[in-house]
């Protein structure tokens, strides 16, 4: 993989991109707990992406495996800078949450050509290292921007988070212009809309597998959202970042193994991460230490690891002429159900407790990854 022209410079681009992604993002979501002074206002700013994402879905969805790749990639790249320069030159939360909205939709396109680049391009014997690589990239960028962003906006404001993420965005699209161009090859007539979510609904394991994605995304911001409600400050970075931590551990550890390659293993996790959310849940209970928290949410982290697994999945039984709309549905409805889960179970952690919202969470991942095995067998 190391060698591959397209994985390194896919990689290369995640790394640069996500880092000022998730400085920008922690940098709104400190901004949204201020203005509300309780875990719904984190769980505002997270949700704000989810409808621009189901619109890219449903209507250009079944178009994104029409344009040229590289070209794609590198044009939404420089979309994403141009978004995030109107709320670094105009600070407020008119023009956050709504950078923070377009930005969902254009990760979602991006996220959809790349899925179709990397079907279309990489061979199935990297497919799984890569999208662990993916995993690792993802969560140590995560770590690093959420203390980088965490700690910038406590200490002098949100303005020079933001232009770290507009800076990101320029790099990254100067490292997807050196990809080499795919090869022009006949592509089957455009489908129409829904054709992502036939695809994925007609095949049982791919019905299952999407279900507890499901299930799993409703809870997979719930420790950077209920971190300002549970952590004391000098422990809040360190809380907020453990998630992507563990899941950083976990990618470098398992992905790279056949372990994750058999959905029966992928479900163990699953219900595994559950479990994870369940016990931090007892331990907001208690007011433990924070350390306890940091523990908690790093082991949700690894146990959210299992997605990379079901990406592979994906990516080796969906039909790779169709990987674009089946990705395109995939984040796009992850965004919803993501979205819809961090406001109700941030809500719940308002009227009730945090420990309420990390056990709900994981209660409906247990479920589903239990109904998934029962359907899909050994």
């Amino acid at each position: 993989m190391v060698g591959h022209p397209v994985a390194v410079r896919l990689l290369g681009a995640k790394l640069v991109s996500e880092v000022g992604d998730f400085v920008g993002l922690t940098a709104l979501v400190l901004l949204g707990y201020r203005a509300t002074g309780s875990a719904l206002g984190p769980a505002l700013v997270l949700a704000a992406r989810s409808l621009p994402a189901v619109a890219v879905a449903a209507l250009v969805g079944h178009r994104l495996d029409r344009p040229p790749r590289r070209t794609a990639l590198v044009a939404l790249a420089l979309t994403g800078a141009v978004i995030v320069t109107v709320p670094a030159v105009a600070l407020n939360a008119v023009t956050a949450i709504l950078a923070a909205s377009v930005l969902g939709a254009l990760r979602t396109a991006s996220r959809s050509v790349e899925a179709a680049l990397i079907a279309e391009s990489v061979g199935p014997a990297v497919r799984l290292p890569l999208y662990g690589f993916a995993l690792a990239v993802n969560q140590s960028a995560q770590v690093l921007g959420v203390l980088t962003g965490a700690s910038v906006t406590l200490a002098v404001g949100a303005r020079p988070a933001l232009i770290a993420d507009v800076a990101s965005f320029l790099v990254a699209a100067a490292v997807l212009a050196g990809m080499p161009a795919a090869e022009s090859r006949p592509r089957p007539a455009p489908p129409t809309p829904g054709t992502g979510a036939r695809v994925i609904w007609h095949h049982p394991i791919l019905r299952w597998l999407a279900l507890t994605t499901f299930a799993t995304v409703v809870s997979g911001h719930l420790p950077e959202a209920l971190a300002p409600s549970i952590a004391r400050a000098p422990w809040l970075p360190a809380v907020m970042a453990a998630s992507a931590a563990g899941g950083t551990v976990f990618a470098v550890a398992l992905t790279h193994l056949t372990f994750l390659r058999r959905p029966a293993n992928q479900l163990r996790v699953a219900v595994a991460l559950g479990f994870a959310l369940a016990a931090t849940g007892v331990a907001a209970l208690c007011q433990a230490p924070n350390w306890l928290y940091v523990l908690g949410n790093a082991a949700i982290g690894a146990g959210l690891g299992w997605l990379s697994g079901a990406q592979a999945t994906f990516a080796a039984v969906a039909p790779p002429a169709r990987m674009g709309q089946v990705e395109a549905t995939m984040v796009a409805a992850n965004a919803v159900v993501s979205g819809i889960g961090v406001l109700c179970l941030g809500a719940l952690a308002d009227a009730v407790s945090p420990a309420a919202a990390y056990g709900c969470g994981g209660a409906i991942v247990v479920a589903t990854a239990l109904a998934a095995r029962r359907r899909l067998g050994p």
